[in-house]
């Protein structure tokens, strides 16, 4: 009968230098592995404060897009506004069914179909259009004169901004009724008025709001809704909403368009988010239109 061996297992020793060289090694992969690791968390905060900024930045450009011509403005460098269209054509220049610009309400046929001719707020009065209450006609806005002080003195206004007034003509009617070719303007209630000046192009314009961003207290807010003022507000009112918040700078800043160059509106943002110790700014640029 052949005697049993004895089997011998690891010793206190060996497992313990065993246990040791696995912690060195997991160590020392830990090392290497630390820095690839934390680059791409950092790569993933950064990314979420950039999709934050250009959501902001986007949302933005695309009202600022559909800006009247001439009627966007920046007041510091923080708040912009512009007014904003809802839809727009060319007008009947001649014959019956054309646009007259020697009375203060009347028809005309719009030359291309209006698309959004369902959604025009209507009203009567010059103050509806101005107070928001109904949407206006604008034709040939230059943004000018800058002041009713101007206005006044000239008896002419080519900018939407001032409205319109028995001490001058402009270029803003509130609209009484619209269709898909023809629209209804009425600024009955100032005898005299006439619209401005005629559109080189037989272009005309439906505003329906005008828009306002401000930058102020680590957000932007967008303001809708509110009256149409000569002067550019910080605090415009009406309706409020939150943009984007954890913003620790913003710069916006315009060259404003002429009759022979398109404007162009610069817009910087910085986010920043303290608990992740990240923060962006970028920086997007928007071609303004010239083509009143």
């Amino acid at each position: 009968m052949t005697p049993l061996r004895p089997v011998r297992g690891f010793t206190l020793i060996e497992l313990i230098v065993v246990m040791v060289l696995i912690s060195i090694l997991a160590g020392t992969l830990f090392m290497v592995l630390r820095g690839p690791m934390q680059a791409v968390a950092d790569n993933e905060k950064r990314a979420r404060l950039v999709d934050i900024a250009e959501t902001a930045l986007q949302r933005m450009m695309r009202e600022i897009r559909l800006a009247l011509p001439y009627s966007v403005r920046v007041s510091g460098t923080n708040a912009v506004e512009l007014l904003r269209l809802l839809d727009g054509g060319r007008y009947r220049a001649k014959g019956a069914g054309r646009l007259k610009f020697n009375v203060n309400g009347d028809t005309f046929d719009s030359l291309s179909t209006l698309v959004n001719a369902g959604a025009v707020a209507t009203g009567t009065g010059s103050a509806a259009c101005t107070n928001g209450t109904a949407d206006c006609l604008v034709v040939y806005n230059i943004g000018q004169p800058l002041t009713v002080a101007s206005a006044t003195a000239s008896g002419l206004s080519a900018n939407a901004y001032l409205g319109a007034s028995t001490a001058y003509d402009g270029n803003v009617a509130t609209i009484s009724a619209a269709a898909a070719n023809s629209v209804t303007f009425d600024n009955n209630d100032l005898a005299g008025w006439d619209l401005s000046f005629e559109s080189p192009r037989q272009r005309f314009h439906v505003v329906d709001t005008p828009v306002s961003f401000v930058c102020n207290g680590g957000e932007i807010h967008r303001f809708s809704g509110y009256a149409i003022t000569p002067t550019q507000s910080a605090t415009p009112g009406g309706i409020d909403n939150l943009l984007v918040d954890q913003v620790s700078a913003c710069t916006f800043t315009l060259r404003a368009p002429t009759l022979t160059r398109a404007g162009l509106l610069t817009l910087s943002l910085t986010i920043n988010d303290a608990t992740l110790g990240q923060s962006v700014t970028l920086l997007q640029q928007v071609h303004v239109d010239n083509v009143p």
